[in-house]
């Protein structure tokens, strides 16, 4: 992937022709002799497949990706085996 695409990492390379520190934001697209000096493949958003556009979802609507919101429980723990009861302290009588 070095050398085309999209940065998703800062990235930091020494221009070769100026000898520069260059900083690489991420988003850029920096031109290709400088994306080569990017050897972290980590460093690059990764291409779509096929180029295919991700289906939009429309507000409101679930993501059909997520999980449920909360985890389900079980059986022990919904009848409240799970629940600790409070400590009962005795009262020393006075004198």
């Amino acid at each position: 992937m070095a050398g085309s695409g999209r940065l998703k990492a800062a990235v930091y390379v020494k221009d070769p022709a100026t000898h520069e520190d260059l900083v690489l934001l991420p988003g850029e697209s920096p031109p290709p002799e400088i994306a080569a000096l990017v050897t972290n493949p980590d460093a690059w958003e990764s291409p779509p497949c096929d180029d295919v556009e991700p289906e939009p979802i429309a507000v409101g609507e679930p993501d059909p990706t997520g999980g449920t919101a909360e985890p389900e429980r079980e059986q022990g723990e919904a009848a409240g085996a799970g629940k600790k009861t409070p400590s009962r302290r005795t009262r020393v009588p006075s004198a």
